[in-house]
């Protein structure tokens, strides 16, 4: 099987994301995308974050209505940091005859290179980046060469409109009661609001 892993610490997971990874799912040909939470990233090792029980259920029901997209717990059940050269690394052991392909943004694709071990994610996994409609694409394909040349790492790239959202700014405006309406699944924004989530700035 062809299989996507767009992961993050999705606090809370939007429409941006969903974009993505249905893009990414369309333009590849994927079977499915694991749609992965973080138990702690490693480049928010110090950020609050919502209990994992509400972050894994806001995920469940923003693709509740979608049959490729599943809710991965694997990292966000563990209790260790979420390094994805770990994750593809089990991933693949477990299922040699998969495909993957780890989605992440175009700035994370300028920065993969001082990850932690990133030949074994380029090993394991072809790295797709989301280009939006004002990213540059010439240099985004110098990156790739060079992720090539270091790593013999094979790198595509996915067409997604630009979706000016954050997790960040959706965290704001719940908490400044402004509307986040066409930023999160309808289904989302009832159950943050059923369980008074995002009060504070955070």
């Amino acid at each position: 099987m062809r299989i996507g892993i767009l992961g993050g610490t999705f606090n809370p997971i939007h429409l941006g994301h969903l974009l993505i990874a249905e893009n990414a799912f369309e333009q590849f040909k994927l079977d499915r995308v694991n749609i992965m939470p973080a138990h702690i990233s490693p480049f928010k090792i110090d950020t609050k974050v919502l209990d994992k029980e509400h972050r894994k259920k806001i995920i469940e029901l923003s693709i509740a209505d979608n049959p490729h997209f599943v809710m991965d717990p694997r990292e966000i059940d563990s209790d260790s940091i979420s390094y994805t050269y770990l994750t593809l690394s089990d991933m693949k052991a477990n299922n040699p005859e998969d495909e993957l392909f780890f989605i992440l943004g175009a700035d994370s694709l300028k920065t993969i290179k001082n990850w932690r071990n990133p030949q074994i994610i380029f090993d394991n996994a072809t790295v797709l980046a989301a280009v939006r409609d004002n990213d540059d694409t010439d240099d985004l394909k110098c990156y790739a060469d060079e992720l090539k040349a270091l790593f013999n790492g094979n790198v595509g790239f996915i067409k997604t409109p630009t979706y000016d959202v954050s997790s960040t700014d959706i965290r704001r405006r719940i908490a400044s009661g402004e509307s986040v309406r066409y930023m999160l699944c309808d289904a989302a924004i009832e159950y943050i609001t059923d369980n008074n989530l995002y009060k504070e700035i955070n």
